[in-house]
């Protein structure tokens, strides 16, 4: 076999050297170990989204039976690659695991993913063959990701391995990372491109027999794109030190978690999906409460909570002004807002009477813009402009969660870029629509212009209301008072 053009071993003076997670976001060379045939699954399609998102590093397809794939020639063997690799993703049946962990030991490989399953999760065999697996990579230093996950994903340089195909083009990256012991949270899995949704790394750790929850929370407190982590969390080997780990990182960023298992047949169901403990459910929630954690009941809400953190300045405190177009919907935002410690704020003698001058049907809070807008002299853009500016004016509002039923973003841009720094307030959007094509559109051009968005106005106030919580936990964690 002809040299294949590579980069030379890691030198001692890379940062990645000390930090095998960060080489497992930051590889620059990456080993594909599994079939190569062309399909839905494996190796051809991490092999495929290396190349379609951008990666610039160094790919070895490595497969006995196949010479190249997609233009670049393939190893046997990852013993066989004439360069230490920095990854190596490894898709095989789980009994050549093993023998293929030797050949990265013997290559000097960083850091493995082990896609397969067939391990812990599956039955006692597995559990033995897990243990070896882990055996073999902890003599040699070798860190592992998996088994049975789809890997990482890091928008910022193309370093994709989901093993299913992608049916999109564009991962924006942004600063919410998405991590857990399922694959639900893949870009294979979730309308990412569709939801304008910024990501900074995703990582599936799986059945954590190396990397765990705790080795993500501490390279994400540290990686400089991602403001928010939201984690999924099946179960916990080491409940101090997820704990002490959480202490660490909640001061300096907001962690949202999805703990499920709040059952005993879903406890049951987590046991044979990564083989893992649940735990019981009181002493997940005094963890949490513990360090700050902010918990949520849903997947859509460990998806879409995170976005308020990603763009917004945190609440200096809990006044909220509720923009509504329909009276019923503002009442819902009320009961919501109770939930979550936010108090609707009493707008200022000086903006209720700009909003009188508007129409008097505007004066209070919420407010119901529905009523006033088709007897108003003037267009949209005019109407949101001198409505949404009375509010941003009023220094006893601390939050506002506003139903944009266009995106006029002129009219966004003139009001909310005009806030100075002592008067900013934590903005999140809510789209009604009578049609779901025009509701994924405002969405869509409303996040790309920065603003998180909602469906509805509870799931609005709900993100708001997190931001709270974290705004409160983190002054406890210091010692002070809001």
């Amino acid at each position: 076999m002809a040299p294949i053009a590579g980069l030379s071993r890691v030198p001692k003076t890379d940062p990645r050297a000390a930090d095998p997670i960060a080489c497992l976001f930051e590889a620059r060379s990456v080993a594909v170990v599994g079939s190569l045939r062309k399909g839905h699954f494996g190796g051809y399609v991490v092999a495929r989204h290396l190349l379609d998102f951008g990666f610039p590093g160094q790919i070895y397809p490595v497969n006995p039976q196949h010479e190249s794939l997609l233009g670049i020639e393939a190893c046997a063997r990852v013993s066989d690659i004439p360069h230490s690799v920095d990854l190596a993703v490894i898709m095989t049946a789980a009994q050549a695991v093993p023998q293929i962990l030797r050949d990265c030991v013997e290559n000097g490989a960083r850091v493995a993913i082990i896609v397969a399953d067939g391990f812990a999760e599956r039955s006692d065999e597995g559990r033995g063959l897990q243990r070896e697996v882990d055996a073999i990579a902890g003599r040699a230093g070798l860190r592992l990701l998996g088994p049975n996950t789809i890997g990482v994903a890091n928008p910022a340089n193309g370093l994709v391995t989901t093993p299913y195909r992608i049916l999109y083009e564009k991962l924006y990256p942004g600063h919410v990372a998405l991590c857990g012991q399922t694959g639900i949270i893949g870009p294979q899995a979730l309308p990412l491109e569709d939801m304008h949704y910024g990501v900074s790394k995703i990582c599936d750790f799986g059945n954590k027999c190396d990397m765990d929850e705790v080795d993500l929370l501490d390279y994400l407190r540290d990686d400089v794109q991602t403001r928010v982590i939201a984690m999924h969390v099946e179960g916990m080997r080491d409940g101090r030190a997820f704990l002490g780990k959480l202490r660490e990182v909640v001061p300096q960023k907001p962690v949202v978690v999805l703990k499920p298992g709040r059952t005993a047949e879903s406890r049951t169901a987590i046991a044979s999906h990564t083989g893992t403990l649940a735990g019981e459910e009181e002493l997940y929630d005094g963890v949490f409460r513990q360090a700050g954690v902010i918990r949520v009941s849903t997947l859509r809400e460990l998806v879409d909570v995170p976005k308020v953190f990603a763009s917004q300045p945190l609440p200096r405190g809990n006044r909220i002004a509720i923009i509504t177009i329909s009276g019923g919907a503002g009442v819902m935002g009320i009961d919501v807002a109770a939930q979550h410690g936010l108090t609707l704020a009493s707008l200022s003698p000086a903006t209720m009477d700009r909003l009188a001058r508007i129409s008097p049907l505007l004066a209070g809070n919420p407010i119901d813009m529905g009523p006033a807008l088709p007897v108003y002299q003037g267009g949209m853009g005019d109407y949101f402009r001198e409505m949404l500016g009375a509010v941003v004016d009023d220094e006893s509002v601390d939050l506002m969660a506003v139903a944009c039923p266009y995106a006029v973003r002129d009219t966004l841009e003139d009001v909310f870029g005009a806030q100075s720094g002592g008067l900013q307030k934590t903005v999140a959007m809510w789209v009604p629509s009578p049609t779901l094509s025009g509701e994924e559109e405002v969405c869509r051009q409303l996040e790309s212009m920065g603003f998180p968005t909602y469906r509805d106005c509870e799931s609005a106030v709900r993100a708001l209301g997190a931001a709270y919580q974290y705004t409160r936990s983190r002054s406890r964690l210091a010692g002070e008072t809001i």
